[in-house]
């Protein structure tokens, strides 16, 4: 059975957008109603998601139109009457996802560094944090107008005269003038950047967790969580070398087209989706506490009361059992400003200058009824 190669990218496309707009959704599940503390790198994936949907439109509209016509047929004058007008329809699809493509990978980029921004506990993390930002914004910002803009007049851009005077052996024919300049350097200046951008971004908080004061193996469990968005790289990786094949001339653009847009779309979703993930582990915790909570409460309502034979307790004494490393999560920013700790990912308590843990317990021998100080 033969699947024309947009046909797979619409169905790759379909499969991959649907699976993170489910994802997306548990996460925005777990930071409203488990976490109580949305933020702005939620509503910036919310915004990458938006427009992967509209890739995947353009996707549908780009097989659509291509269908049309066979790659062969540009060299042919002769049935270049027949598939004009869908030539044009897949011209003006590519013009507009040059676009759209640039932003969705922006976003999902912006939307990683900005939940970097909520656990930056040093100066030097908050400094690359934020210059990053700015690069991807400025990159994303410059990028987007010079795909828009690739010509001084904008319909020049998807011109089918244009177009096919690029397969016509005929050295006389002259193609049109129009003053554009080679979308292919931005594309692969683009690739370029894209896949530097995401191995920088993965590997920028590494040395902040390595400096945590937890176990090893708490400390390689996170390092793995935030390694999850190897799976973009890997993806931008193939991307780039398929964006290699295609510059290679106007007849590879037309044969590698389908294996581009795929691999766009495997890599935008990968991006939504590593960034996403580690958010669902909260359900599991929200879970476990419940059934915690079921289990102490049958404990104490089972157990007798003990009678008046606890004696003086010292708050210098120590305790029979240490207390162990009490951790919580990072949440966003606190309204004054500059990085709080909240529930994402498990970081040590001893990080803020207060010991909650110790508050709680100096709190319960002042008002036990049946201590004595």
């Amino acid at each position: 059975m033969y699947l024309r190669p947009g046909f797979v990218v619409v169905i790759v496309g379909a499969t991959l957008t649907s699976l993170s707009t489910i994802i997306l959704a548990l996460r925005y599940y777990c930071r409203h109603f488990i976490m109580r503390s949305m933020g702005a790198s939620d509503h910036l994936m919310l915004v990458a998601l938006i427009i992967t949907w509209g890739n995947f439109v353009i996707n549908y509209y780009q097989d659509e139109t291509s269908s049309h016509f066979r790659p062969s047929w540009l060299r042919i004058p002769e049935k270049r009457e027949q598939f004009l007008v869908a030539l044009r329809g897949t011209l003006i699809t590519w013009w507009l996802y040059r676009t759209t493509y640039i932003l969705a990978l922006g976003f999902v980029k912006l939307s990683i560094l900005f939940f970097y921004r909520t656990f930056a506990s040093t100066r030097t993390f908050r400094y690359c944090v934020h210059a990053t930002i700015a690069f991807v914004s400025m990159y994303t910002v410059g990028a987007a107008i010079a795909s828009t803009f690739q010509c001084r007049n904008p319909s020049d851009s998807f011109s089918t005269d244009g177009y096919l005077a690029q397969f016509d052996r005929n050295p006389q024919t002259q193609a049109p003038k129009s003053q554009c300049y080679d979308p292919i350097k931005l594309w692969v200046f683009s690739a370029v950047a894209n896949l530097t951008s995401d191995v920088f971004i993965m590997l920028l908080p590494i040395p902040a967790l390595l400096s945590l004061r937890v176990p090893m193996t708490k400390r390689l469990a996170l390092i793995g969580i935030f390694s999850i968005g190897i799976m973009a790289i890997v993806a931008s990786s193939i991307r780039m070398w398929v964006m290699m094949l295609w510059a290679e001339s106007p007849w590879n653009s037309a044969k590698f087209g389908a294996d581009l847009l795929l691999w766009g779309q495997v890599e935008t979703n990968s991006g939504i989706i590593s960034a996403s993930v580690p958010f669902l582990r909260m359900l599991f915790i929200s879970k476990k506490k419940e059934e915690r909570g079921v289990s102490d409460r049958r404990v104490v309502g089972a157990s007798p009361v003990n009678p008046m034979r606890v004696g003086p307790v010292s708050q210098n004494q120590p305790l029979e059992k240490p207390l162990e490393v009490d951790t919580w999560a990072v949440a966003e920013t606190e309204k004054r400003g500059g990085p709080a700790w909240g529930p994402f990912i498990t970081v040590p308590e001893s990080l803020s200058s207060i010991d909650k843990k110790s508050i709680e317990l100096d709190h319960e021998k002042r008002h036990h009824p049946l201590e004595t100080v």
